[in-house]
This record gives structure tokens, C-alpha cells and sequence, in this order.
């Protein structure tokens, strides 16, 4: 932000991120502002792309895109082109031209190439052949199981002995356990091992069977995540 107005001294320059989201009424008049032509640059996070309908925006800039590629899960790629689509649509919505430049150390892969054609075809096929070949959804069914502790050790612990108990058998198959992504959320660190299951019927069994079996002081410090939206 800062950068932008020192770049752009004589520019309007506005912010629409989450903090912003949380203050009353000051999304409206940024989105207004925007709407009226009186903002000139708009400096934002991933928010910026959610539907709205900013008819005089040219120029749509996207910067370090190879965090979301990055993000240690299976859907990063997923979520990366449909971001980059997403804010690529806010340039160019009438009738005039619009132009869209994305900064990415990995111009190559193919949901920045994908995306950058606006071709769903092309990415859906190299999506599916990875997921199809690494065993994730549509091609299993995930159950994403946490452990929790006031202390690291705990949580690891907890995650190593409920592990321990899960069934390799049926098709079954467990990756971890490991440190959450995000390894401490409001005090409590995390730990986490992902179960695939072929049906969602293994998946229940292999569940049940491990939380039957291990330690209860184990299973009191996990919860489970079963087809989890995120792996963070």
C-alpha cells in the first residue's frame, strides 16, 4: 500500500481487504467508489475478486501468485486458477479493453497457463490425471484427522498412538502424521495425519476402528475432518 502511494503520488489510492471488511459501512463505500470512478488504484487480497462488478477497471495486477500454488494440499492448483480467473474477470467488464499481468516465478505451470487462456478444459484435464494418479478426490475419500495440545509434544503424541490403530488394509492408506500446515491456532498446536479410503464405507470402518483402539487419552485431543474443504 505504501508502495503504491509513493509510486502514485497524485493517484487515489484505496485498501479492500479483510480488516476493512470489519469495519462497519467501509466496504460499501469502497466498492461505491470504485463503482463511480473515484478510487484510481485498489490495492487488495483475494476479496477483491469475489463478483463484484467494477465496469472502469482496465488493469488487474496479480502479485506473487505462487503463494496459492504453493500451499501444502491437494487443491492448490484447483485454487490458485480459480483465483487467477476470478480476478483476471474484473478487467475489461464493458466496453473498454481490459489487461491482466500475473507475477509468477512458475510461468509454466498449468493452472498459470490455463488461466491465463481462460481454458477450464485444459486445466480440468491435467488436474483430474494428477488426482486420478495420486489417489485424491473425485478418486478417494479423505478424512483429515487433528490432534490438539496445550504443549507440541501433546498434540504429536495424540496423533502418533490414534494413527498407530488405523487398519492398512481394504485399501486404506495414511499419510503422516506431521505438524498442521498452520501449527498453532489460539494457543493450542496442532498435529494431523490424512486417511484415504476408496469408499466412504472403508473410510468409516478405518475410522471407527482406530478410535476404538487407541489410547482414550489419545482420542480425546483429536478431532476429525471427514471430507475436508482444507488441509490448512
Amino acid at each position: 500500500m505504501e508502495w503504491v502511494m509513493h509510486s502514485f503520488p497524485s493517484a487515489r489510492v484505496a485498501r479492500f481487504d479483510r480488516d476493512v471488511m470489519m469495519r462497519k459501512g467501509e466496504h460499501v463505500r469502497v466498492i461505491e467508489g470504485m463503482e463511480r470512478g473515484e478510487i484510481d488504484i485498489l490495492v487488495g487480497t483475494q476479496l477483491v475478486a469475489k463478483g463484484h462488478h467494477f465496469p472502469k477497471v482496465t488493469l488487474v495486477g496479480v502479485v506473487n501468485a505462487d503463494v496459492a500454488l504453493h500451499l501444502p494440499e491437494f487443491r492448490a492448483a484447483e485454487r490458485a486458477f480459480q483465483i487467477l480467473v476470478q480476478v483476471a474477470g474484473r478487467a475489461g467488464r464493458e466496453e473498454l479493453p481490459g489487461e491482466v499481468i500475473i507475477q509468477t516465478y512458475n510461468p509454466e505451470h498449468y493452472a498459470v497457463q490455463a488461466a491465463s487462456r481462460q481454458d477450464y478444459r485444459a486445466f480440468y484435464e491435467r488436474e483430474i490425471s494428477y488426482r486420478e494418479e495420486l489417489r485424491y478426490p473425485p478418486f478417494s475419500h479423505l478424512a483429515n484427522v487433528v490432534a490438539q495440545g496445550e504443549e507440541e509434544e501433546e498434540a504429536r503424541w495424540a496423533a502418533e498412538r490414534v494413527a498407530e490403530f488405523v487398519p492398512r488394509s481394504e485399501g486404506v492408506e495414511v499419510l503422516g502424521p506431521a505438524p498442521c500446515p498452520i501449527p498453532r491456532i489460539r494457543g493450542k498446536w496442532r498435529w494431523h495425519f490424512l486417511i484415504k479410503a476408496p469408499s466412504a464405507e472403508v473410510r468409516s470402518w478405518a475410522l471407527k476402528a482406530a478410535l476404538g483402539a487407541a489410547p482414550r487419552a489419545a482420542v480425546e485431543r483429536v478431532f476429525v475432518d471427514v471430507d475436508p474443504v482444507s488441509l490448512l
